[in-house]
């Protein structure tokens, strides 16, 4: 009987290794999204340094956003082909200026199995020859781009870019990001409906929490 368990075993983990080969980078891999049963992973840890609590204060104001990422999250759609992707997801707190408390999912971050249900989802990794452009990033320096959603307005589609601003222990500065969130120019505004953007940033400087 044990032995039987091994064979199982054995032949569970072979046919998860090969649904998921082979593995892609996220950034630069060839076939991007395209090759069928493929893992496209997140090599060089770009996800990972964004993972945690990040809060913007000024005043009154607030924008504070929780982030994680899920590996080897499945894509399948019908008739179309199926592969694996690390993904970042997350949730966020708004409070405006005059201290009125606008958007709070946070409590959410861990509600949902299907990640793409989060307000914040996505992840697509760009350099600098992509817009926006960075006039103060390095030559070699990246960031992700994510899809953020305002709860009470889903029809508004809005895209957020992180930057990550490593932390010197030496110089006493603390982790942060930076952020970029704007309104993407197919959003399709129904009659009737409020079309002003609450979350819109220019760009907004968040510490490690």
């Amino acid at each position: 009987m044990k032995n039987i368990l091994l064979i199982i075993t054995a032949i569970l983990t072979f046919i998860s290794c090969k649904a998921q080969q082979p593995i892609i980078p996220l950034f630069n891999g060839s076939d991007y999204l395209d090759t069928s049963n493929a893992y496209y992973k997140d090599v060089d840890g770009d996800f990972t340094k964004l993972i945690g609590t990040w809060q913007y204060t000024n005043g009154s104001e607030v924008f504070k956003i929780t982030l994680k990422k899920k590996e080897q999250d499945l894509y399948n759609e019908t008739n179309e082909i199926s592969y694996y992707e690390d993904v970042m997801y997350g949730e966020y707190q708004y409070i405006d200026s005059n201290g009125i408390e606008i958007i709070n999912s946070i409590s959410n971050i861990d509600s949902f199995t299907d990640v793409s249900e989060h307000f914040i989802y996505g992840g697509y990794i760009i350099d600098n020859n992509n817009l926006p452009i960075c006039d103060d990033c390095s030559d070699n320096e990246r960031r992700v781009k994510v899809l953020i959603e305002d709860p009470l307005r889903p029809y508004l589609s809005y895209k957020m870019i992180i930057r990550h601003i490593p932390g010197e222990v030496l110089l006493g500065t603390t982790e942060q990001i930076k952020i970029k969130i704007k309104r993407s120019t197919t959003a399709i505004v129904p009659e009737g409906q409020p079309d002003n953007d609450r979350i819109d940033f220019d760009e907004i400087t968040l510490d490690k929490q």
